[in-house]
């Protein structure tokens, strides 16, 4: 769902501007041609990848390796995949349902698991402070406070 994908852009970062998804048939050549005009023009006019949204090149690569594992997780495939069958069984398809569904069913753990991915990664690095995990990855205190919970938990398990 395309939904999705402009919400991994936004945690990590990225101008939903990049991306963009629409349809032609393959008698539509005509209409095919000025869909890819018009994205190359407005990527075109976004600059360079990371530039638009402020981002250095190793804080982008950072936060897409991030987002590169969330796409990867189990655990979040299964949830896409279970909210996909719930749309269909409710046979609402509108934007503005499927805009809400995401953000009630997804975009919790889609923060939540780029937010893992980004403080392990840090960790491993060697220690950090709060202040510096929650300068690198944007996170709140709180939602530190619970990754490293977790993590600790995980150790001791």
């Amino acid at each position: 769902m395309a939904e999705t994908v402009r919400r991994i852009l936004d945690t990590v970062g990225v101008k939903r501007d990049r991306f963009y998804i629409d349809w032609a048939s393959a008698a539509e050549g005509p209409r095919f041609v000025q869909l890819l005009t018009d994205f190359t023009e407005r990527i075109r006019n976004l600059g360079p990848l990371g530039e638009a949204e402020g981002l250095s090149r190793e804080r982008l690569q950072f936060r897409l390796e991030a987002a590169r594992k969330l796409c990867s997780n189990m655990q979040f495939r299964a949830q896409y995949g279970n909210l996909a069958r719930e749309i269909k069984k409710l046979g609402d398809y509108s934007p503005e349902n499927i805009a809400q569904l995401v953000e009630k069913k997804l975009v919790p753990q889609i923060r939540k698991r780029i937010l893992e991915t980004e403080v392990r990664e840090l960790l491993s690095r060697g220690p950090q402070s709060v202040d510096a995990l929650a300068e690198a990855t944007g996170a709140s205190p709180e939602e530190l406070a619970g990754i490293l919970e977790a993590m600790e938990k995980g150790k001791k398990s």
